[in-house]
């Protein structure tokens, strides 16, 4: 079997194993009522278990699968839509990218997209809507804006489950100016083992990257690495970050 065709299979076999199942309520009509909605792939409410297929199957997508661009535009369109608010297009959109680009970089981004729009979805769509507006601008390069806006949605929303999305995002955007402490912080809201958020072993990383930047101890940023191989051996992070606790114990025994 190709890798091609074999990341083709694991997508699908991922985007199957997260159809509706018995008992869960329909997804919502299509903003293009003139067409007939997208079947939209349900999220999970939390980290998939370590031992579990699903877990397993994630690990293989985000290291195997991706090695080119292409079909990015077809990702831009859906990013589009996602931004817009027309979720369940966007949502289609996503899937069938996963489906037809198996290898793109950007496979794992269109997965993550389609379950966060299945988890979040409420009368209203409105914490939804403002994150996608939170999002548009951070691409847009507005990062000030960007961290207005999701500042706003934390005060607005603050049960909502988009909350440690805005987190991370405010937490990326102290590291992107130079605020360690405050990037630090924010990262371990995050990665509170309470929160069950997909962005715990992302967190975690940003919180040990920046204690290294800042000079601190290098026995605290191994603890936080550590947690993610630990916790999450079939992360993607999992290869550069066992490089880093490489690195790190090196320099701990001179």
């Amino acid at each position: 079997m190709s890798l091609r065709h074999g990341a083709r299979v694991l997508a699908a076999a991922l985007l199957f194993l997260l159809r509706p199942g018995a008992g869960q309520a329909a997804p919502k009509p299509a903003e293009d009522v003139s067409k007939k909605p997208a079947v939209i792939a349900p999220g999970m409410n939390q980290v998939a278990p370590k031992d579990s297929y699903l877990h397993q199957l994630l690990g293989n997508l985000s290291i195997n699968a991706p090695s080119d661009t292409m079909g990015s535009k077809e990702y831009k369109a859906a990013t589009g839509l996602f931004e817009a608010g027309l979720f369940d297009s966007a949502a289609g959109s996503y899937q069938r990218f996963a489906m037809h680009f198996p290898r793109n970089l950007l496979l794992n981004d269109a997965i993550e997209r389609v379950l966060l729009i299945r988890e979040n979805r409420e009368p209203g769509d409105e914490p939804l809507k403002l994150y996608a507006h939170t999002m548009a601008l951070r691409a847009a390069g507005r990062s000030d804006s960007a961290a207005a806006v999701a500042r706003l949605g934390l005060e607005r929303f603050p049960k909502t489950r988009l909350r440690y999305h805005w987190q991370f995002l405010l937490a990326d955007l102290a590291r992107e100016g130079g605020h360690h402490e405050d990037a630090i912080r924010l990262a371990l809201v995050v990665a509170d083992s309470t929160s069950k958020s997909r962005l715990t072993p992302y967190a975690l990383k940003l919180a040990g990257d920046e204690t290294v930047a800042m000079g601190g101890d290098p026995a605290q940023a191994l603890r936080y690495y550590q947690a993610i191989l630990e916790r999450y051996p079939a992360s993607p992070l999992a290869p550069p970050v066992r490089a880093q606790v490489m690195e790190i114990r090196k320099k701990l025994q001179l």
